[in-house]
C-alpha cells in the first residue's frame, strides 16, 4: 500500500468511514457493509479498500495485541485500589502505548522498518 492510497483513503470521507465499518466488522464491531448487487459501475475507491483493508487490520490488531492481557488484567485489578487520577493514568498509558505499536505497525506496512525495532514500543 502506498501513501497515495492512503492519502486518497484519509481525504475521502465515505470511503474511511466504509474502512472503519468494514473493519469493525473485522473485529466483532459488527458486519461489513455489504456491497449492493443492482451496481455494476466500477468504483476504484473499492479497490483501495480491498488493498486497505487487510494493512489496517494487521495495524489495528498490533495495537490491540500490545498490552498483554495478564497485564491488562492486572492494571484493571488495581484500579479499585488506587486514585481515580491513578486509574485514568493507567488507562492512558495502555492508550498510548497501543498507538505507538500501532504507528510502528503503520510504518512498517509503508516499508520503513523501526532501526530498534522493540526500543519504546515493546509489549506490556
Amino acid at each position: 500500500m502506498d501513501n497515495d492510497m492512503l492519502s486518497s483513503l484519509l481525504s475521502d470521507p465515505e470511503a474511511l468511514q466504509n474502512a472503519v465499518k468494514a473493519v469493525s466488522g473485522m473485529l466483532g464491531g459488527g458486519a461489513p457493509p455489504a456491497a449492493s448487487p443492482q451496481q455494476q459501475d466500477y468504483d476504484p475507491s473499492s479497490e483501495l479498500m480491498e488493498r486497505a483493508l487487510p494493512v489496517i487490520g494487521a495495524v489495528v490488531q498490533s495495537g490491540q495485541s500490545a498490552v498483554g492481557p495478564e497485564k491488562r488484567a492486572l492494571l484493571g485489578a488495581l484500579k479499585p485500589f488506587v486514585t481515580s487520577e491513578v486509574a485514568g493514568q493507567f488507562d492512558h498509558a495502555m492508550r498510548l502505548v497501543s498507538m505507538a505499536r500501532m504507528a510502528r505497525a503503520a510504518l512498517e506496512q509503508f516499508g520503513h522498518p523501526s532501526s530498534a525495532p522493540d526500543e519504546g514500543t515493546q509489549a506490556l
